[in-house]
């Protein structure tokens, strides 16, 4: 192999110059069950810190922003392992893989930040 078909096969880019397009069914049903499942828990976190209140209801909002944001996430997984990015002729290892990353660094900042503030509220 050489040098170009390596980095060609890496960026699933075809000999030709086209993006190849592999739709994954069982994963996007998995990503797709997964943003299910955090919105849920999203709505369940938000009576939670609702009930809690004071510096705990209020830490754990900062938890509930992060894990909405991280849903987003989810959305951007489903739109990559259906195959619909490359069909809109975005290479995602090129073009999204480092926002994607960015994201999910905001939010789970976000989560650990609202993890720190409830230690915060519990410590004498």
């Amino acid at each position: 192999m050489t040098l170009m078909t390596i980095s060609s096969a890496l960026a699933q880019v075809t000999p030709s110059g086209s993006i190849d397009v592999v739709v994954d069914i069982p994963s996007t049903i998995m990503v797709i069950l997964a943003l299910a499942a955090t919105l849920a828990g999203v709505w369940f976190a938000m009576g939670f810190a609702k009930t809690a209140g004071g510096g705990l209801g209020s830490a754990f909002k900062f938890v509930n922003i992060g894990v909405l944001i991280f849903a987003v996430t989810r959305i951007d997984d489903v739109l990559k392992v259906s195959g619909t990015w490359a069909k809109l002729g975005i290479d995602y290892k090129r073009e999204l893989w480092m926002p994607h990353s960015a994201v999910v660094l905001i939010a789970w900042s976000l989560i650990a930040f609202g993890f720190y503030r409830m230690k915060k509220a519990f410590t004498i």
